[in-house]
């Protein structure tokens, strides 16, 4: 029987003042969350108290960054209106690393995958300066891929 797990975990993270013990809700089997908790490696760009940014491992395009946040939440439809600034703030946190990492955060797509999605831990992609390619074209179509002024749109009503 497949179950999911949901832990709280206590981990370290750097604060301005030194490393401070932070537990945060947490499932299990999710790779995003054995990201967090830093089981499993990543490329680490940016990490503050609510979210983490890498390059997502199969890029649809020059700059492909993910922003996650730290608790374990599923999807964006899981979300309601009172998580739309949640939403701002990643996609402000994900344009802050495109520029810094060299992407044009005036050319960038920003938004989530629904109804659909690989990994079910909220993650938005941040793509600069467009996607490439065939397949990855329809994975990032509109069938597939809403963008974050959609998502709060959508959440807006909830």
């Amino acid at each position: 029987m497949n179950s999911i797990l949901h832990i709280s975990k206590t981990i370290f993270q750097k604060s301005q003042v030194g490393f401070a013990a932070v537990t945060i809700r947490m499932s299990s089997n999710c790779v995003f969350c054995k990201i967090v908790s830093k089981e499993t490696p990543s490329n680490i760009l940016h990490e503050d108290d609510q979210f983490l940014v890498f390059p997502d491992i199969s890029p649809a395009g020059k700059h492909h960054l993910l922003v996650i946040p730290k608790e374990h939440i599923v999807e964006i439809r899981s979300l309601t209106s009172k998580d739309i600034p949640l939403v701002q703030s990643m996609e402000q946190v994900g344009l802050s690393v495109l520029e810094k990492t060299g992407g044009d955060p005036r050319s960038c797509l920003t938004g989530f995958h629904w109804p659909l999605h690989s990994v079910s831990h909220l993650h938005m992609h941040v793509i600069s300066p467009q996607v490439e390619g065939w397949v990855k074209s329809v994975q990032f179509s509109g069938c597939f891929f809403g963008s974050t002024e959609s998502a709060v749109k959508m959440l807006e009503g909830k």
